[in-house]
Protein backbone atom coordinates (compact mmCIF):
# COMPACT_ATOMS: atom_id res chain seq x y z
CA UNK A 1 0.00 0.00 0.00
CA UNK A 2 1.06 3.94 -0.04
CA UNK A 3 1.09 5.64 3.11
CA UNK A 4 -0.04 9.50 2.77
CA UNK A 5 0.21 11.69 5.66
CA UNK A 6 -3.04 11.93 8.17
CA UNK A 7 -3.36 15.61 6.55
CA UNK A 8 -4.30 14.22 2.98
CA UNK A 9 -7.86 11.56 3.26
CA UNK A 10 -9.03 12.22 0.71
CA UNK A 11 -6.31 12.19 -1.45
CA UNK A 12 -5.71 8.75 -0.15
CA UNK A 13 -9.25 7.78 -0.70
CA UNK A 14 -8.98 8.87 -4.67
CA UNK A 15 -5.84 7.57 -5.81
CA UNK A 16 -7.35 5.11 -7.73
CA UNK A 17 -8.05 8.21 -10.32
CA UNK A 18 -4.67 9.64 -10.45
CA UNK A 19 -1.05 9.03 -10.81
CA UNK A 20 1.42 9.88 -7.82
CA UNK A 21 4.77 10.05 -9.18
CA UNK A 22 7.22 9.97 -6.24
CA UNK A 23 10.71 10.26 -7.96
CA UNK A 24 10.86 13.89 -8.83
CA UNK A 25 14.49 15.22 -8.43
CA UNK A 26 16.10 18.52 -8.91
CA UNK A 27 19.55 19.81 -9.39
CA UNK A 28 18.12 23.81 -7.70
CA UNK A 29 16.96 24.80 -4.14
CA UNK A 30 16.44 27.93 -5.17
CA UNK A 31 13.02 28.99 -5.31
CA UNK A 32 13.76 31.63 -8.49
CA UNK A 33 14.97 29.53 -10.42
CA UNK A 34 13.08 25.87 -9.18
CA UNK A 35 9.55 28.05 -10.00
CA UNK A 36 11.18 28.93 -13.43
CA UNK A 37 12.43 25.88 -14.53
CA UNK A 38 9.10 24.44 -13.48
CA UNK A 39 7.31 26.93 -15.81
CA UNK A 40 9.23 26.84 -18.82
CA UNK A 41 11.77 23.93 -18.46
CA UNK A 42 14.73 26.92 -19.17
CA UNK A 43 17.06 27.97 -16.60
CA UNK A 44 16.74 31.56 -15.74
CA UNK A 45 18.82 33.51 -18.49
CA UNK A 46 19.04 35.97 -21.57
CA UNK A 47 15.65 34.63 -23.20
CA UNK A 48 12.18 35.45 -21.95
CA UNK A 49 11.09 31.68 -22.49
CA UNK A 50 7.78 30.77 -22.80
CA UNK A 51 5.99 29.36 -19.90
CA UNK A 52 3.59 25.87 -20.38
CA UNK A 53 0.70 28.27 -20.84
CA UNK A 54 1.66 30.28 -23.87
CA UNK A 55 2.78 27.12 -25.54
CA UNK A 56 -0.26 25.59 -25.24
CA UNK A 57 -1.90 29.33 -27.11
CA UNK A 58 0.41 29.49 -29.88
CA UNK A 59 0.15 25.53 -30.43
CA UNK A 60 -3.40 24.35 -29.85
CA UNK A 61 -6.27 25.75 -31.62
CA UNK A 62 -8.88 27.73 -29.03
CA UNK A 63 -11.88 25.73 -28.38
CA UNK A 64 -14.10 28.62 -27.44
CA UNK A 65 -14.25 31.67 -29.07
CA UNK A 66 -16.09 33.86 -26.32
CA UNK A 67 -13.05 32.95 -23.67
CA UNK A 68 -9.67 33.03 -23.10
CA UNK A 69 -7.60 30.71 -24.37
CA UNK A 70 -5.58 30.40 -21.14
CA UNK A 71 -6.25 31.78 -17.63
CA UNK A 72 -3.66 32.13 -14.17
CA UNK A 73 -5.68 32.13 -10.77
CA UNK A 74 -3.72 33.73 -7.89
CA UNK A 75 -0.16 33.75 -9.76
CA UNK A 76 2.53 35.23 -7.23
CA UNK A 77 5.60 34.85 -9.91
CA UNK A 78 5.93 37.65 -11.36
CA UNK A 79 4.48 36.76 -14.68
CA UNK A 80 6.33 33.32 -15.36
CA UNK A 81 3.28 31.54 -15.50
CA UNK A 82 1.38 33.86 -17.11
CA UNK A 83 3.38 35.56 -19.41
CA UNK A 84 3.65 35.10 -23.26
CA UNK A 85 7.33 34.69 -23.39
CA UNK A 86 9.11 35.79 -26.37
CA UNK A 87 6.14 34.75 -28.25
CA UNK A 88 4.49 38.29 -27.06
CA UNK A 89 1.14 38.86 -24.67
CA UNK A 90 -1.33 38.07 -27.36
CA UNK A 91 -0.22 34.35 -26.15
CA UNK A 92 0.00 35.59 -22.63
CA UNK A 93 -2.51 34.52 -20.23
CA UNK A 94 -5.49 36.03 -18.88
CA UNK A 95 -4.98 36.68 -15.11
CA UNK A 96 -7.38 36.51 -12.41
CA UNK A 97 -5.92 38.01 -8.94
CA UNK A 98 -8.66 37.21 -6.60
CA UNK A 99 -11.06 33.88 -7.58
CA UNK A 100 -14.52 35.24 -5.54
CA UNK A 101 -13.82 38.10 -7.64
CA UNK A 102 -14.15 36.88 -11.32
CA UNK A 103 -12.83 38.80 -13.82
CA UNK A 104 -11.46 42.08 -12.60
CA UNK A 105 -12.92 45.41 -13.93
CA UNK A 106 -15.03 42.83 -15.98
CA UNK A 107 -18.61 45.21 -15.39
CA UNK A 108 -19.21 48.10 -16.73
CA UNK A 109 -19.54 51.18 -14.75
CA UNK A 110 -23.20 51.59 -13.44
CA UNK A 111 -23.25 55.34 -14.26
CA UNK A 112 -21.81 54.91 -17.46
CA UNK A 113 -24.11 54.87 -20.20
CA UNK A 114 -23.97 52.18 -23.19
CA UNK A 115 -23.85 54.66 -25.40
CA UNK A 116 -20.77 56.54 -23.98
CA UNK A 117 -19.02 53.32 -23.06
CA UNK A 118 -19.04 52.65 -26.86
CA UNK A 119 -17.92 56.54 -27.65
CA UNK A 120 -14.87 55.75 -25.29
CA UNK A 121 -13.93 52.87 -27.01
CA UNK A 122 -14.17 54.17 -30.81
CA UNK A 123 -12.06 57.35 -29.24
CA UNK A 124 -9.59 54.67 -27.91
CA UNK A 125 -9.63 52.59 -30.85
CA UNK A 126 -8.62 55.52 -33.27
CA UNK A 127 -5.74 56.54 -30.90
CA UNK A 128 -4.50 52.85 -30.76
CA UNK A 129 -4.30 52.51 -34.58
CA UNK A 130 -2.66 55.76 -34.83
CA UNK A 131 -0.19 54.81 -32.37
CA UNK A 132 0.49 51.75 -34.04
CA UNK A 133 0.79 53.52 -37.29
CA UNK A 134 3.81 56.16 -36.31
CA UNK A 135 5.53 53.21 -33.95
CA UNK A 136 5.54 49.53 -36.22
CA UNK A 137 6.10 47.67 -33.28
CA UNK A 138 4.67 43.65 -32.66
CA UNK A 139 4.85 45.13 -28.64
CA UNK A 140 2.04 47.52 -29.91
CA UNK A 141 0.11 45.06 -32.20
CA UNK A 142 0.18 42.42 -29.27
CA UNK A 143 -1.14 45.42 -26.74
CA UNK A 144 -4.24 45.70 -29.52
CA UNK A 145 -4.95 42.27 -30.64
CA UNK A 146 -5.28 41.96 -26.33
CA UNK A 147 -7.28 44.60 -25.83
CA UNK A 148 -9.52 43.26 -28.68
CA UNK A 149 -9.94 40.26 -26.99
CA UNK A 150 -10.07 41.89 -24.04
CA UNK A 151 -13.15 43.99 -25.43
CA UNK A 152 -14.83 40.65 -26.85
CA UNK A 153 -14.35 38.43 -23.51
CA UNK A 154 -16.74 41.47 -21.72
CA UNK A 155 -19.51 40.58 -24.04
CA UNK A 156 -19.36 37.01 -23.97
CA UNK A 157 -22.47 35.37 -23.24
CA UNK A 158 -20.29 32.61 -21.49
CA UNK A 159 -19.18 35.45 -19.54
CA UNK A 160 -20.71 33.63 -16.11
CA UNK A 161 -18.19 30.91 -16.15
CA UNK A 162 -15.54 33.55 -14.10
CA UNK A 163 -18.96 33.37 -11.71
CA UNK A 164 -18.79 31.38 -8.49
CA UNK A 165 -21.92 32.15 -6.79
CA UNK A 166 -23.64 30.03 -9.34
CA UNK A 167 -22.39 27.60 -7.73
CA UNK A 168 -23.91 25.94 -4.61
CA UNK A 169 -23.37 26.17 -1.02
CA UNK A 170 -22.37 22.42 -0.51
CA UNK A 171 -20.07 22.68 -3.59
CA UNK A 172 -18.33 25.53 -2.34
CA UNK A 173 -18.12 24.07 0.88
CA UNK A 174 -16.64 20.56 -0.51
CA UNK A 175 -14.03 22.97 -2.39
CA UNK A 176 -13.17 24.33 0.34
CA UNK A 177 -13.77 28.49 1.75
CA UNK A 178 -10.50 29.17 1.21
CA UNK A 179 -8.02 30.58 -1.69
CA UNK A 180 -6.69 27.31 -3.24
CA UNK A 181 -10.79 25.70 -3.05
CA UNK A 182 -11.79 28.69 -4.65
CA UNK A 183 -9.46 28.88 -7.49
CA UNK A 184 -9.83 25.15 -8.29
CA UNK A 185 -13.46 25.74 -8.35
CA UNK A 186 -13.13 28.43 -10.93
CA UNK A 187 -10.66 26.41 -12.55
CA UNK A 188 -13.31 23.61 -13.37
CA UNK A 189 -16.30 25.81 -14.36
CA UNK A 190 -13.56 27.46 -17.08
CA UNK A 191 -12.19 23.79 -17.72
CA UNK A 192 -16.16 22.91 -18.08
CA UNK A 193 -16.54 25.84 -21.00
CA UNK A 194 -13.27 24.64 -22.96
CA UNK A 195 -10.66 27.20 -21.96
CA UNK A 196 -7.94 25.27 -23.30
CA UNK A 197 -5.21 25.98 -20.23
CA UNK A 198 -5.97 26.89 -16.26
CA UNK A 199 -3.12 27.37 -13.85
CA UNK A 200 -4.09 28.05 -10.28
CA UNK A 201 -1.39 28.76 -7.50
CA UNK A 202 -1.26 28.21 -3.87
CA UNK A 203 1.74 29.83 -1.61
CA UNK A 204 2.42 29.54 2.19
CA UNK A 205 4.08 26.22 1.33
CA UNK A 206 7.62 27.36 2.71
CA UNK A 207 7.61 25.80 5.79
CA UNK A 208 11.18 26.47 7.63
CA UNK A 209 9.92 27.16 10.70
CA UNK A 210 6.55 25.54 12.44
CA UNK A 211 5.53 22.61 10.17
CA UNK A 212 3.24 20.98 12.30
CA UNK A 213 1.31 23.98 12.65
CA UNK A 214 1.42 25.27 9.44
CA UNK A 215 0.31 21.55 7.86
CA UNK A 216 -2.82 21.81 10.36
CA UNK A 217 -3.93 25.05 7.40
CA UNK A 218 -2.35 24.03 4.62
CA UNK A 219 -2.62 20.32 4.61
CA UNK A 220 -6.66 19.84 4.49
CA UNK A 221 -7.01 23.27 2.08
CA UNK A 222 -4.68 21.21 -0.25
CA UNK A 223 -6.29 17.87 0.20
CA UNK A 224 -10.07 19.02 0.26
CA UNK A 225 -9.81 20.98 -2.89
CA UNK A 226 -7.51 18.93 -5.04
CA UNK A 227 -9.67 15.88 -4.21
CA UNK A 228 -12.67 17.59 -4.79
CA UNK A 229 -11.57 18.58 -8.27
CA UNK A 230 -10.09 15.31 -9.77
CA UNK A 231 -13.36 14.08 -8.40
CA UNK A 232 -15.95 16.36 -10.01
CA UNK A 233 -13.82 16.06 -13.76
CA UNK A 234 -13.97 12.32 -12.66
CA UNK A 235 -17.50 11.93 -12.43
CA UNK A 236 -18.29 14.39 -15.34
CA UNK A 237 -16.14 12.07 -17.63
CA UNK A 238 -14.28 15.60 -18.22
CA UNK A 239 -11.12 13.91 -16.77
CA UNK A 240 -10.18 11.40 -19.71
CA UNK A 241 -10.18 14.87 -21.48
CA UNK A 242 -8.55 17.20 -19.45
CA UNK A 243 -4.85 16.95 -17.87
CA UNK A 244 -4.85 18.09 -13.78
CA UNK A 245 -1.38 18.24 -13.13
CA UNK A 246 0.60 19.23 -9.38
CA UNK A 247 4.01 20.69 -9.36
CA UNK A 248 6.60 22.35 -6.99
CA UNK A 249 9.68 23.67 -7.45
CA UNK A 250 11.31 20.97 -4.82
CA UNK A 251 10.07 19.17 -2.02
CA UNK A 252 11.37 19.13 1.74
CA UNK A 253 14.14 17.53 3.69
CA UNK A 254 12.93 14.40 5.82
CA UNK A 255 13.93 15.36 9.01
CA UNK A 256 12.45 18.73 11.16
CA UNK A 257 14.95 21.37 11.74
CA UNK A 258 15.91 22.88 14.82
CA UNK A 259 13.17 25.77 14.09
CA UNK A 260 10.48 23.39 14.19
CA UNK A 261 10.32 22.85 10.09
CA UNK A 262 11.51 21.00 7.28
CA UNK A 263 14.38 23.07 4.99
CA UNK A 264 14.56 22.51 0.72
CA UNK A 265 14.89 19.22 -0.13
CA UNK A 266 15.17 18.89 -4.22
CA UNK A 267 17.16 15.58 -4.13
CA UNK A 268 13.60 13.44 -4.19
CA UNK A 269 10.12 14.88 -4.03
CA UNK A 270 6.51 14.09 -5.17
CA UNK A 271 4.01 15.10 -7.86
CA UNK A 272 0.64 14.41 -9.12
CA UNK A 273 -0.81 13.75 -12.80
CA UNK A 274 -4.24 12.58 -13.33
CA UNK A 275 -6.50 12.25 -16.86
CA UNK A 276 -5.11 13.23 -20.26
CA UNK A 277 -4.81 9.47 -20.80
CA UNK A 278 -2.11 8.56 -17.70
CA UNK A 279 -2.56 5.53 -15.85
CA UNK A 280 -5.20 5.72 -12.73
CA UNK A 281 -3.79 4.18 -9.35
CA UNK A 282 -0.37 4.15 -10.40
CA UNK A 283 2.54 4.84 -8.50
CA UNK A 284 5.83 6.01 -10.39
CA UNK A 285 8.99 5.52 -8.79
CA UNK A 286 10.02 5.64 -5.12
CA UNK A 287 11.60 8.40 -3.08
CA UNK A 288 15.17 7.55 -1.30
CA UNK A 289 14.88 6.80 2.76
CA UNK A 290 16.43 9.56 3.83
CA UNK A 291 14.57 11.72 0.99
CA UNK A 292 18.24 13.22 -0.80
CA UNK A 293 17.02 10.99 -3.91
CA UNK A 294 15.44 8.65 -5.43
CA UNK A 295 15.30 4.79 -5.08
CA UNK A 296 16.02 4.07 -8.35
CA UNK A 297 17.84 5.91 -11.41
CA UNK A 298 15.81 4.22 -14.15
CA UNK A 299 13.22 5.79 -12.53
CA UNK A 300 14.12 9.74 -11.80
CA UNK A 301 12.15 12.41 -13.27
CA UNK A 302 13.50 15.78 -13.57
CA UNK A 303 11.64 19.01 -14.13
CA UNK A 304 12.82 18.61 -17.64
CA UNK A 305 11.00 15.30 -17.91
CA UNK A 306 7.85 16.52 -16.42
CA UNK A 307 7.15 19.61 -18.03
CA UNK A 308 7.91 17.67 -21.81
CA UNK A 309 5.63 14.66 -20.40
CA UNK A 310 3.03 17.53 -20.04
CA UNK A 311 3.67 18.46 -23.69
CA UNK A 312 3.56 14.67 -24.86
CA UNK A 313 -0.20 14.33 -23.08
CA UNK A 314 -1.48 17.84 -24.67
CA UNK A 315 -0.41 16.33 -27.86
CA UNK A 316 2.20 19.43 -28.56
CA UNK A 317 5.27 19.16 -30.82
CA UNK A 318 7.86 19.64 -27.92
CA UNK A 319 10.61 19.28 -30.55
CA UNK A 320 9.18 22.10 -32.75
CA UNK A 321 11.39 25.28 -32.91
CA UNK A 322 10.68 28.48 -32.84
CA UNK A 323 12.76 31.44 -33.08
CA UNK A 324 12.76 33.76 -30.17
CA UNK A 325 12.88 38.03 -30.68
CA UNK A 326 16.71 37.37 -30.74
CA UNK A 327 16.72 34.86 -34.11
CA UNK A 328 17.67 32.22 -32.15
CA UNK A 329 16.10 28.91 -31.98
CA UNK A 330 14.14 27.35 -28.95
CA UNK A 331 11.58 23.81 -28.36
CA UNK A 332 9.99 22.58 -25.35
CA UNK A 333 12.47 20.14 -24.59
CA UNK A 334 15.29 22.37 -24.23
CA UNK A 335 17.65 20.12 -26.64
CA UNK A 336 16.28 17.23 -25.46
CA UNK A 337 16.21 17.54 -21.88
CA UNK A 338 13.58 16.72 -21.28
CA UNK A 339 11.84 13.20 -22.27
CA UNK A 340 8.04 11.91 -22.04
CA UNK A 341 7.51 9.69 -19.17
CA UNK A 342 5.61 7.40 -21.31
CA UNK A 343 5.49 4.47 -18.40
CA UNK A 344 2.61 6.41 -16.99
CA UNK A 345 0.29 6.26 -20.22
CA UNK A 346 -2.28 3.68 -20.79
CA UNK A 347 -1.50 1.74 -24.40
CA UNK A 348 -4.15 1.78 -26.91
Amino acid sequence: GIQYGHYFPQLAACNDKYCLIRSMSTGTASHGTGVYVTHRNYRPGTANHPPIGAWVSKMLPTLNENLPKTVAIHERSQGLGSSGGFFGAKYAATTIPVAANGLPAGRQMANVSDERAAGRLKALKTLNEEFHRINQSNFVRDHLDVLDNTLSLLRSPDFSAFDLSQENDQTRRRYGDNKLGRGLLLARRLIENDVRFVEVTTSGWDHHNNIMDEMTKMGPMLDHALAALISDLDASGLLDETLVAVTTEFGRQNHVSGRAGRDHGPGGYCQIIAGGGTKKGLVHGVTAVDAQGVKEKEDKVTPQDFFVTLAYALGLDYNKKYLSLDKREFAMNNQGKGKPIEAIFQTT
